[in-house]
């Protein structure tokens, strides 16, 4: 059975830098930040294609659509790269970001779906 990448790991690493970028949302964490999910996606024993949802976090709906925008474009970039070892060898987006509700009311939130693929390790 082949090894994949984890795809949270790869993300976590590519958008770091931009904000910080979690697996999962935690109680009081400052914002703003990313939370990074795999919500679909298939394997043919060669390649993984994960399907994952990037929200991103904010005071304002300004500086959710910033973050949003530099993540779209390092995401999108990212096809055929090295990142933390693993390479990435396409990417697509599949939705573009949108307003989505956030759990706090005071937040604000922008949400995104892209398509990775990377072979097994």
């Amino acid at each position: 059975m082949p090894v994949y990448p984890n795809v949270h790991e790869v993300l976590i690493a590519l958008l770091s830098p931009i904000a910080t970028t979690v697996k999962a949302k935690r109680q009081g964490q400052p914002l703003p930040y990313n939370v990074v999910r795999r919500i679909g996606g298939a394997e043919d024993t060669i390649t993984d294609r994960p399907i994952v949802r990037v929200d991103t976090y904010a005071h304002t709906d300004e500086q959710a659509e910033q973050i949003k925008e530099s993540c779209r474009q390092r995401i999108t970039d990212s096809g055929c790269t090295l990142v933390d070892g693993v390479l990435i060898d396409t990417v697509r987006e599949i939705t573009g970001g949108q307003d989505a509700p956030a759990p706090d009311p005071a937040d604000r939130k922008q949400t995104a779906v892209y398509q990775l693929s990377f072979r097994s390790i």
